[in-house]
């Protein structure tokens, strides 16, 4: 039992390690890109949609359902030591998912132009037609998304969380490799062409692990394999369910291309992506850990270790997101100079995408709730529950977007603003409806560990905002780096202060990592 502590522990750490590390590079493209064409120009505009389009169309066509169907049908076969039953569903699942993907990027060629009008008809003709041409070179990359999501489960499913762990990374150095050799010189159709690769090397990174482990691809597809049966029972309201993040941005992009002559489009685009990447690194990472166990307690009606599972989950989303949330409401402008502002990132690129930051950070915490309900309530088999809770939020997001962008005129803070209410709407409300079906999330110790992070995420951000006041004018490296570590050590003390017990178990992991890593 012990060494197996010592594994979750060492997993934990590495996939934190390689998700932060994705982020970080994934920013530092980014960056490049910011400092190449910035937000106003028609290459910043056109690719901002059409990288984002072809995503659309695979989060509404099959989205999570790729691996939250997938993998408790898979491990269904696995914990009945039915090895070779689960193979085939394997691969009538992975050939299902090509088929469709190969489809909607047929149709997204095709009626590129449309497509573009369709969701980006506030541009310039110019931009707009360039990313018409842009949506047809990376419309590919749904099919390589879908493959790469399956190997994922599967590889996970054996307890395998090292290398689907990295695939990001991989992805992104090739693409900051590609800018950093290339540049502008081949314009922004090179830099599409190179996204389209690094793509396709999320799926070749992962085929050594899928040998050694004795799976074989073999390119059959039957409709009536069980497995199949049981995944399309249970995708449907999957899919439905997780439509809100897409249709949020769908609306997000619509909007946003008639706002500021379309510079609002591609500062949303920054500011979102760096909105996601510390809950990004923390709950995604959560939910890949844990999931595979949570569908195993819930296949075997292990209710008491689900309930612990959650539990401790939601505890630790809790824990990390709410300081970060509050660090970006207080640092939203030397957070985007630090990062941003430089080359064709001017001054009017931040103060567009500060307030978009400032505008998406209240919905955070959230966001990282409603990534760790879905979780749970797919372990349980249970779609339509996140199905309607999402519809709910989607109807949110589309009257508030209407009337903060259309009838109030807020202008783009009006559309993160939506977002960020839809999302925590969604996310409480799903947390709420998994404590009444499992009666193990919101109790009493939850409560008095919730007012203990409140009273130090009040006492960290009183440091933050003061050290804010005092480094505002000082170089950009120094604006966030002091105010941050006063926060990291404010919020941190204030926590052992109030005996959260997460500290202790995050020093116990961290003793862990470092005694495995002098033995080996």
């Amino acid at each position: 039992m012990k060494k197996i502590k010592k594994a979750s522990a060492f997993t934990a750490g590495f996939m934190v390690a390689a998700t932060l590390l994705a982020k970080i590079c994934g920013m530092f493209r980014d960056i490049l890109m910011a400092n190449l064409y910035g937000t106003s120009t028609d290459a910043a505009m056109a690719f901002s949609a059409a990288s984002r389009i072809p995503l659309l169309f695979f989060d509404i066509a099959l989205g999570s359902a790729v691996t939250s169907a997938f993998i408790p049908v898979f491990n269904e076969y696995i914990a009945k030591g039915k090895e070779e039953d689960a193979f085939n569903f394997a691969n009538c699942f992975i050939n299902l998912i090509i088929l469709i993907t190969v489809v909607i990027s047929g149709v997204g060629i095709v009626f590129s132009a449309q497509v573009a009008t369709l969701f980006a008809g506030g541009l310039e003709a110019s931009a707009l037609h360039l990313s018409s041409v842009l949506i047809k070179i990376l419309f590919p990359t749904i099919i390589f998304t879908g493959v790469a999501y399956c190997f994922v489960g599967v590889l996970q499913s054996y307890g395998e969380f090292l290398i689907p762990a990295i695939i990001s990374l991989v992805s992104n150095a090739i693409l900051i490799l590609y800018i950093a050799i290339f540049g502008n010189r081949f314009g922004i159709h090179g830099v599409a062409i190179a996204m389209l690769i690094a793509w396709a090397s999320q799926c070749i990174i992962q085929i050594p692990s899928l040998v050694k482990m004795k799976y074989r691809y073999k390119p059959t597809l039957n409709f009536k394999n069980e497995g199949i049966k049981n995944v399309c029972k249970l995708a449907l309201p999957i899919i439905l369910s997780t439509w809100m993040q897409p249709i949020n941005t769908m609306i997000n992009i619509r909007l946003a291309s008639s706002l500021n002559g379309g510079e609002a489009m591609t500062a949303l685009d920054y500011a979102n992506k760096l909105y996601i990447i510390l809950v990004g690194v923390f709950t995604f990472t959560a939910t890949n850990l844990i999931f595979p166990s949570l569908s195993r307690a819930g296949a075997n009606d292990d209710g008491d270790k689900f309930n612990f599972i959650i539990s401790k989950a939601v505890r630790y989303v809790v824990f990390i997101i709410a300081p970060v949330m509050v660090g970006f409401l207080l640092l939203s402008t030397p957070i985007i100079r630090l990062f941003y502002e430089r080359g064709e990132f001017d001054a009017q690129s931040t103060a567009l995408t500060s307030t978009a930051l400032f505008c998406y950070s209240f919905g955070m915490l959230g966001y990282g709730m409603q990534e760790m309900a879905n979780k749970g309530f797919y372990a349980l088999h249970d779609g339509k529950t996140p199905m309607k809770v999402a519809f709910a939020g989607i109807v949110v997001n589309i009257v508030l977007s209407i009337v903060l962008v259309a009838g109030i005129k807020v202008g783009l803070g009006g559309l993160a603003i939506s977002a960020s209410v839809a999302a925590n709407v969604i996310g409480f409300t799903m947390i709420y409806k998994l404590h009444k079906r499992t009666d193990g999330i919101l109790t009493k110790e939850f409560g008095r560990f919730g007012f203990k992070i409140l009273i130090s995420v009040f006492v960290m951000a009183i440091a933050v905002f003061a050290a804010n006041r005092i480094t505002y004018d000082m170089n950009k490296l120094l604006a966030v780096a002091i105010p941050v570590t006063v926060g990291v050590i404010t919020y941190f003390v204030t926590c052992a202060v109030c005996r959260v017990s997460e500290i202790g178990e995050l020093l116990n992991i961290v003793k862990t990592l470092m005694k495995r890593g002098r033995k080996e």
